[in-house]
């Protein structure tokens, strides 16, 4: 009877270790399934947060725009009104230099009618009103971004003013609209939940912004394991597509650091 006793007794304590071992298991299976769980989760911030922050700079780069093209067009209202003049005194000094013929009869001339220019604004104005029928499902500030984004990269494709739009546009984004730019992605980043740390912005990519930040995973641990486990989960996003700034040489996959 004593053996059988001893015998149940270490059947039972083996019993009760193997059922220890398989629950230390268990669990274990189960905090990796729930890390894996987490990580993804993380990775879909990390994405949303990137995504977040380059739609903020790209909107910022829009928001510049309506003041800057008033005062380009000023610039190039005084450029042309300059080239004009200079070439009437040029003209006026040629006739002075020439010998003076006799002076025919003048012949009264049908009065021209002058055909006055659109301004940039009119011209977006229009193409927002052909396009609010075949992008009747997009936002009104969705449908004017892409008319300006139409109407400026034939501008700049025109060369006025010596190809006054191309250098004053880059000047502004190389000394004012890349840092307002900056400062938004970086907003949005932290306002996500995001970490700044590594955190870059590329202008242009294929025309798009596109921003590379990250977001820390920890691990659920237990008993040793897991524990303390942390990591920065990076991930990049675009913004859309802005046709313009692909008329601009030079700015093809520039990078700029977010910390």
């Amino acid at each position: 009877m004593k053996k059988i006793r001893i015998r149940l007794e270490n059947e039972q304590g083996n019993v009760a270790l193997f059922v220890l071992g398989l629950i230390s298991i268990m669990i274990l299976l189960f905090l990796l399934i729930l890390n894996l769980a987490g990580a993804l989760i993380v990775k879909e911030q990390a994405v949303s947060t990137s995504q977040q922050a380059a739609l903020a700079a790209t909107a910022t780069l829009y928001e510049e725009l309506p003041g800057f093209i008033l005062s380009y067009e000023k610039d190039l209202k005084k450029f042309i009104e300059e080239e004009e003049a200079a070439k009437e005194k040029e003209e006026a000094a040629k006739e002075e230099e020439s010998p003076e013929e006799p002076a025919e009869p003048e012949v009264p001339e049908a009065p021209v009618e002058e055909k006055k220019e659109k301004s940039i604004d009119e011209l977006i104005d229009e193409e927002a009103e052909k396009l609010s029928g075949e992008m009747a499902d997009y936002t009104l500030n969705e449908i004017r971004n892409e008319a300006i984004d139409r109407i400026l990269a034939k501008e700049l494709d025109k060369g006025l003013g010596n190809g006054m739009l191309k250098e004053k546009m880059s000047l502004e984004l190389e000394f004012d609209w890349i840092k307002s730019m900056k400062e938004s992605a970086r907003n949005a980043i932290l306002a996500n939940g995001g970490e700044l740390d590594g955190a870059v912005m590329t202008v242009f990519e294929d025309g798009q912004i596109v921003v590379e930040s990250s977001r820390e995973v920890g691990a659920i641990g237990y008993n040793g394991f897991f524990a303390g486990i942390k990591e920065s989960l990076f991930k990049s996003s675009k913004g859309p597509e802005v046709k313009f700034v692909q008329k601009l040489p030079g700015w093809e996959g520039r990078t700029y650091s977010l910390e």
